[in-house]
């Protein structure tokens, strides 16, 4: 089946369904098994169960369903890939490994994905099965490339900061270069103006303009394609502002949407963006199911100070029922603090220029954008909806799951949790 390098990732578990299907009747021919594929993938209702290590999440979208077939999911380039290529419905929109390590599997390392461009380095070797699955390690665990060149001073005399030293398992960042890898971006629940990890695509707080930018850049950049027209990048941005994504049903608690509570994909997408506290499961306080109860607890602890610390999770994300920052403010949490560093991750040693101060980094963060000492290691703040789906977190992959990301918290913030409000807080967050 050629086409199959140009499906979404969504096309792995329905290939594999039809595919057993297909075996029950094997009179069908292989052109009308395509067909039939193809068909089921050209759309999906809103809250179509797809499952996750925390249960089942959804998509839904203000559309009334959820297109496969529109700009978002069409190659728009001259590499075959499209949006859809590193944004899957069920990996919360955004590419998990082992998505990718399927596809591959799948394609011998031939789908559109595997482009050189998120290679391990610019020259990889990608002529044979097993070149590509040792030149794609980073991607197969679901990180992307990023390439961010030193502006000199001529060019840029307000940068603030030298790279001093690199230490990169990879032998391809230099002081003048810098190369290292970032989990995507979820393209759903869009709210603030902030667009990008590190905010580089942001257009002051209109955020369909920034999301222009980065589709125009992406068709241009990651898809080698020539200047999209308008309306093209117009249908591909409503369609990613029109989504929403969240968890649907949890073990223990059932439907999120169930007894008065508004979690789902549904509430998701026709959230606001306004600044409030977590309300999603308060119709669950007194419940007679324990695991909704804890659910409630968690959202509470979530949204309350943490008496110990004098922190709370709502601190930063503020905007009700999201988790984005309102007013899209960038953060610096830690995860590109050397003491997290990954084996496979480059270490930066930056220099200030106006006093000679040193840090080290495994990525600067909105720093290789403005060039400024203060934006070091700061990030968008995510939505933390359907959080259950996109494990590992934060830009680099550093927490594996929902109690490592607490427990991360608690060292590099100073949060205090006891060991039942870890729990509870966890039970939350993979509800969301």
């Amino acid at each position: 089946m050629d086409h199959l390098r140009s499906w979404p990732a969504f096309a792995v578990s329905t290939l594999l369904f039809v595919s057993a299907c297909a075996e029950i009747e094997p009179e069908v021919s292989e052109q009308e098994h395509e067909v039939l594929v193809e068909e089921l993938l050209d759309s999906m209702p809103n809250n179509v169960p797809i499952p996750n290590s925390g249960g089942f999440a959804a998509s839904a979208s203000t559309e009334g369903y959820v297109a496969l077939d529109n700009n978002f999911f069409t190659a728009q380039g001259t590499n075959g890939r499209h949006c859809g290529s590193c944004h899957a419905p069920e990996d919360g929109w955004g590419l998990n490994g082992p998505t990718v390590t399927a596809m591959f599997l799948l394609t011998g390392g031939t789908h559109p994905v595997f482009s050189i461009q998120d290679a391990d380095t610019p020259t990889s070797d990608l002529s044979t099965v097993a070149a590509r699955w040792n030149s794609f390690s980073m991607l197969r665990k679901g990180m992307f490339t990023r390439s961010i060149n030193v502006p000199s001073l001529e060019a840029n005399p307000n940068r603030e900061f030298n790279v001093i030293a690199v230490d990169d398992p990879f032998g391809v960042s230099t002081t003048s270069r810098l190369w290292f890898f970032r989990r995507p971006m979820p393209t759903a629940n869009f709210k603030s103006h902030t667009v990008s990890w590190d905010g580089s695509n942001t257009q002051g707080t209109d955020l369909h303009a920034g999301l222009a930018r980065q589709a125009r850049g992406n068709i241009t950049g990651a898809q080698q394609g020539a200047a999209p027209t308008d309306e093209t990048v117009n249908s591909i941005v409503e369609y990613e502002m029109a989504m929403g994504h969240a968890q649907l049903w949890v073990p223990g608690a059932g439907r999120l949407d169930a007894d008065g509570a508004k979690g789902g994909p549904l509430y998701a997408a026709q959230q606001p963006l306004v600044a409030g506290r977590f309300d999603l499961y308060d119709a669950w306080k007194n419940s007679k199911n324990a695991t909704r109860r804890q659910i409630y607890r968690g959202q509470e602890v979530f949204n309350n100070v943490n008496q110990k610390s004098g922190l709370r999770c709502s601190g930063c994300h503020n905007a009700a029922n999201n988790g984005q920052n309102v007013a899209g403010l960038l953060f610096d949490v830690g995860a590109s603090d050397v003491e997290w560093a990954r084996a496979d991750a480059a270490v930066f040693t930056l220099q200030r220029i106006s006093d000679g101060t040193t840090i080290q980094t495994t990525d600067p963060g909105r720093a290789v954008r403005s060039w400024r000492w203060d934006d070091m290691n700061k990030f968008k703040t995510p939505n933390i909806r359907g959080l259950a789906a996109r494990a590992p977190y934060f830009h680099n992959g550093i927490a594996k799951d929902l109690p490592s990301l607490v427990k991360f918290y608690e060292q590099s913030l100073g949060f205090d949790f006891t060991p039942q409000e870890e729990k509870d807080l966890v039970a939350f967050l993979n509800a969301l």
